[in-house]
């Protein structure tokens, strides 16, 4: 593994990336930046341990992503007529490296917004990415989304966090 200094900055430089991604749509080049068992997964309360063994409000493999994916780009989806726009303002993350198993951990504070027509919604949230280095390359192996909320009613949230 390289030196923790240009991981960190490799890492952090992944989420950015990401986030941009996700906000221009670009799903087919943000899906390069998954591990093939990535997994999406926001919690029905801030404390919940796993999302095995109590209900989630999602709950995603990379299968199950990529056909959301597929449902958003349709043009005969309903719930994009008109389509949504997406925004993610971020903190710079806290990363913390597992050099014995090529893995890392980040955390960030995060104002993600959706807007579909006259319609706009603002979701504070805490990011937790857990991320592998396969081949000396950073991949997404997990998010997990905390909802500063999660008793809120999610009105759209038809993109990704």
């Amino acid at each position: 593994m390289q030196h923790d200094q240009s991981n960190h900055h490799a890492i952090a430089q992944l989420i950015e990336t990401e986030l941009h991604l996700l906000d221009q749509q670009d799903f087919d080049a943000w899906q390069q930046l998954l591990s093939d068992d990535y997994h999406y997964w926001i919690p029905m309360t801030r404390e919940q341990v796993s999302p095995l063994h109590e209900s989630s409000l999602v709950y995603e493999d990379r299968f199950l992503t990529t056909l959301r994916i597929n449902r958003l780009a349709n043009a005969r989806n309903f719930s994009q007529q008109p389509k949504s726009r997406s925004l993610h303002i971020a903190q710079r993350p806290r990363i913390t490296l597992d050099a014995a198993s090529f893995s890392a951990c980040a955390s960030s504070n995060m104002l993600y917004c959706e807007a579909r027509g006259d319609n706009e919604w603002h979701y504070p949230v805490t990011v937790e990415h857990q991320l592998i280095n396969i081949d000396g390359t950073w991949k997404i192996h997990g998010k997990k989304i905390l909802l500063l909320n999660p008793a809120r009613a999610l009105e759209s949230l038809q993109l990704i966090i």
